[in-house]
């Protein structure tokens, strides 16, 4: 590709040797700043993202990713996290980061819905079980600070870890 800015100036002008340089310093930028962009789609790819990248999108999803996790779970996780926005502080959200994040079983139990003008609507409980069988390589306090994050505010947490202390 290389003089395919000059190339496109007028034949008087590419014979100026003052601008035919200044166009060529112009076309290595013009190069430079194409290549970052046709290559953005790799770095946003959480399969094909360096690691460097992977930690600025975790940080950018608001995920907290440790040093020691192993690279495939924190690209799972991202990965995750990302095709999850949508349902965030939903059951099926909160289950699925869940069990992305501890690759356990995991059910949501709480009273919300979605109630008609004319429907009876139940006395309001902010109690929100969650049970899951283990909390993999995770800790009881780092499962309990994912779920701080991700269900609405004021929302009581009940952790029910079906076996504490291993996978099942």
């Amino acid at each position: 590709m290389n003089g395919w800015l000059v190339r496109q100036l007028p034949r008087v002008m590419a014979e100026d040797l003052v601008l035919r340089g200044f166009v060529t310093a112009l076309e290595e930028v013009a190069t430079t700043v194409r290549d970052r962009v046709d290559s953005v789609e790799h770095h946003l790819d959480t399969g094909l993202a360096a690691p460097e990248m992977l930690e600025y999108l975790a940080r950018w999803l608001g995920v907290e990713l440790e040093p020691t996790d192993p690279p495939e779970y924190k690209r799972a996780l991202v990965r995750e996290v990302g095709r999850l926005l949508g349902w965030r502080g939903t059951r099926y959200g909160v289950e699925s980061l869940l069990e992305a994040a501890t690759g356990s079983r995991v059910t949501v139990t709480d009273t919300g819905g979605v109630y008609g003008g004319d429907d009876p609507v139940p006395p309001s409980d902010l109690k929100v079980v969650v049970q899951l069988d283990h909390t993999g390589h995770l800790s009881e306090r780092q499962v309990h600070r994912i779920l701080e994050a991700e269900l609405p505010l004021g929302s009581q947490v009940e952790l029910d870890i079906r076996f504490p202390g291993g996978k099942a």
